[in-house]
């Protein structure tokens, strides 16, 4: 168990048929599947696995140049059924404490994850793309 929480630190290629289907529709900018197992071969991100599901996590140095640490969910996914996020968001700050993080960040696709998060998170930034004209 990390941090008390029933999240297990996993292999990620030993987990990787679990996660996989998952990873389908993540924001593929930070999140290729490739590059998700090879940060957590290399040591740069940790895949943390629950009878809910999936979280690939690192460390980074906040975007505000305080010094803190945030921690970077790359990846949370479910394979249980709803409410994960709700019942698992106190082991996510216990793991970010214990990890030294003052601030949790992820980035997402889904347009209806403002209606599932808690009240503490705030949209921080919006991206706006569009292909190049002509």
């Amino acid at each position: 168990m990390i941090s008390g929480t029933p999240f297990l630190l996993a292999d990620i290629d030993a987990e990787w048929h679990r996660i996989a289907p998952l990873v389908h529709g993540v924001d593929p900018r930070d999140n290729v599947g490739e590059d998700l197992r090879r940060d957590c071969r290399e040591g740069r991100a940790l895949c943390l696995i629950s009878d809910d599901g999936a979280l690939v996590v690192n460390l980074q140095p906040d975007r505000y140049g305080t010094g803190d640490l945030e921690l970077f969910v790359r990846m949370a996914a479910s394979w249980s059924q709803r409410g994960t996020i709700q019942r698992n968001e106190a082991h996510l700050d216990a793991i970010a404490r214990d990890l030294g993080a003052k601030r949790l960040v992820f980035h997402t696709r889904r347009p209806g994850m403002h209606r599932v998060l808690m009240p503490e998170w705030v949209v921080a930034y919006t991206v706006f793309e569009r292909a190049v004209n002509g």
